[in-house]
């Protein structure tokens, strides 16, 4: 058995691998984070200066999109964790909830 330059199966290459997967997923969710922040823009924009059934499904929509965002960025955080990062500033300065639309 001759010996290759990407020793798979050694416990390294098995860390190595999984952190890997560990950052792509985190990617995943913040890439998901990023697309409901930019559709809950969108919403906002959308519902201003409307009114009555109208301006009650842009709330409606916003609460949902809202509270998958939060949800999203949670997850994140617990990814983040899970990886030995435990400050979130950046957290909570690059992934920003709006308040809830009224």
């Amino acid at each position: 058995m001759g010996s290759t330059s990407k020793n798979l199966g050694s416990p390294l290459a098995v860390e190595v691998e999984i952190r890997a997967e560990k950052a792509s997923a985190m990617r995943r969710v913040a890439h998901r984070v990023e697309s409901l922040l930019a559709e809950l823009s969108k919403v906002e924009v959308a519902s201003l200066g409307t009114q009555g059934a109208e301006r009650a499904r842009h709330v409606a929509r916003h609460q949902a999109l809202r509270a998958e965002a939060e949800k999203q960025r949670w997850y994140l955080i617990v990814q983040r964790e899970a990886m030995g990062l435990y400050r979130h500033d950046d957290i909570d300065e690059l992934y920003r909830l709006p308040p809830p639309l009224r």
